[in-house]
Formats: structure tokens, C-alpha cells, sequence
């Protein structure tokens, strides 16, 4: 596990847990992740590249189809796959609130962010500028090609387009802000998972087979029992 790869969230790690595992570790099964954070166990949905986001309070592996959770329950890690989609965890610290949400290029258009947040507002009656936003590796500009983005991504800003290539950090980003998070709320990790495939899975990159089996990244984070 990298622990606590985000310097934004370090006033946090007496009530938060976060951890970011990749190819770089033996791959952990999600009990595993969940001890790893001191969490009891492990929520995780089955991410569809949609925009729906659900209410969290028990374990659950996979059981649910939605792209996003967002719980108040401690000893509960929620776990965000990826192999080049964006994966993000959101800490709204006053209310003790916490999400976890995955975001492809097809949730992107689909308003993942968006519906992320009005479900935060709807079930806790939290809005996105109390919250603190980290995101994990991703594909970065150069690696986020595709045949015909106007088409492809026909609500994405023009300008984070350069020919066929996307800048999907800037255009999430963006989203994030737009729906009111602060920008100094919001932390990325720089890396790339295609530029750095030794070190994270990449669809990408070469590893569709593992990545449709087992091995995935894994971004998560727990409620500390307080």
C-alpha cells in the first residue's frame, strides 16, 4: 500500500484512513485492503461507467451496479477500482462523511461528478464546498487518445482537447469545481498509469486480460471509529 499519498488529507488521519494500491504490491484481496486501513470490512460496487451514485452502510461486494458510494459508517473501507479511469475519494471532515467515486471517459459525459454530489446533498445534506477531494492515478493527457473526441466526448470543453487527445484530469477537475468544490480542496497524484505500467495496471497499457480477471488498482479509504 502507499499510505497516505496526499499531503491535503494528512490533517485528516485520525479519523480517515486512505490508501492506494497498485501492480507495485502483491495484489491484496479486498479483506486484505480493508485490514490494511484498520477498517472491519469492505464495500465495493460494481462500477458500470454510468453516473449513479449510492448510500452505503453495510458490506457489500460488488451487489450494487453504480460508479459511486458515499457512507457515514466507520470500519467500512470503500474501495474504487481503476486501470487508467479516474478514481477519487471525497471527506466531507464536519459531518464525517465519505465517498468514493470512479469515473471513466463514459461517466465523465454521463455527469458521474455531478449526480456524485447531488446524491451527497440528498442523503446527508452535504454540498460539494464542504467537502475535501483527492484523485489517484490516471491516464494523462498524451495517453487519453481517441478516434474522434468531438464525437466521443461531445460535452467536454474544447479546451482540453488537443487533436485526438483528452485531457480528462483538467476536464473532471473542472466538473469538480463547477458542481462547488474549492479548488485548494482538490489534490491529484501526478502519476500517469500508462506511462508508469511497471507500476500501476493499465488497460492501456497492455493489461486488458488481468485487468477483466483480478488485477486492478485500488483506491481506498476508511472511516476511523471515533
Amino acid at each position: 500500500m502507499t499510505g497516505e499519498p496526499f499531503p491535503l488529507f494528512s490533517s485528516f488521519t485520525r479519523e480517515l484512513s486512505l490508501g492506494l494500491f497498485t501492480k507495485a504490491h502483491s495484489q491484496p484481496t479486498y479483506e486484505a485492503i480493508a485490514k490494511e486501513l484498520g477498517a472491519q470490512s469492505f464495500a465495493r460496487v460494481n462500477q458500470i461507467h454510468g453516473n449513479r451514485t449510492v448510500r452505503i452502510s453495510t458490506p457489500t461486494n460488488a451487489t450494487v451496479d453504480a460508479d459511486g458510494m458515499v457512507t457515514e459508517t466507520s470500519d467500512l473501507a470503500l474501495c474504487v477500482t481503476c486501470a487508467d479511469c479516474q478514481a477519487f475519494i471525497v471527506y466531507a471532515p464536519e459531518r464525517r462523511v465519505l465517498g468514493g467515486l470512479h469515473v471513466g471517459w463514459r461517466g465523465l459525459i454521463a455527469g458521474a461528478i455531478e449526480e456524485f454530489f447531488k446524491t451527497l446533498e440528498r442523503e446527508f445534506s452535504i454540498t460539494a464546498g464542504e467537502t475535501f477531494v483527492a484523485a489517484g492515478p490516471s491516464l494523462c493527457m498524451t495517453c487519453a487518445e481517441f478516434s474522434n473526441p468531438a464525437r466521443e466526448l461531445p460535452n467536454v470543453n474544447t479546451r482540453f482537447v488537443r487533436g485526438r487527445t483528452v485531457d480528462l484530469r483538467g476536464a473532471a477537475q473542472e466538473r469538480f469545481e463547477q458542481s462547488g468544490v474549492r479548488p485548494d480542496r482538490f489534490e491529484r497524484h501526478g502519476d500517469c498509469t500508462r506511462c508508469l505500467r511497471d507500476r500501476y495496471w493499465t488497460y492501456r497499457g497492455g493489461d486488458q486480460l488481468s485487468n477483466a480477471v483480478v488485477h486492478t488498482n485500488v483506491f481506498a479509504a476508511a472511516l476511523r471509529r471515533g
